[in-house]
């Protein structure tokens, strides 16, 4: 069962971006003005997880999301990597794959 943090911080931080480094499984989100917040921690699994939630939940980044040709190309760029990822580790097979 989920339980509540024991400490929760909350930012704001006007026109930030987010990126995981994988030397130190960390979640680093900084804005334009050079502030940073690190979170050690997170690793790939948990950020796969994170990625997840925010492209297939409910209420997805989606419904935000702007349509701007960079936007789009880097969903192409997503839908490749993900699809490179399952071809290479997805050891179900059908029927007919086994059979050839």
């Amino acid at each position: 069962m989920l339980q509540s943090p024991s400490v929760m911080y909350t930012y704001y931080m006007r026109n930030s971006q987010a990126f995981w480094h994988l030397c130190d499984d960390s979640l680093n989100i900084s804005d334009y003005e050079d502030n940073t917040i690190c979170i050690n921690g997170v690793d790939a699994n948990a950020m796969f997880a994170t990625c997840r939630n925010a492209l297939c939940s409910k209420r997805s980044v989606f419904e935000e999301l702007t349509t701007k040709p960079h936007t789009l190309e880097s969903a192409k760029e997503m839908i490749k990597a993900l699809q490179e990822y399952v071809d290479n580790n997805d050891t179900t097979t059908t029927e007919e794959e086994d059979a050839n």
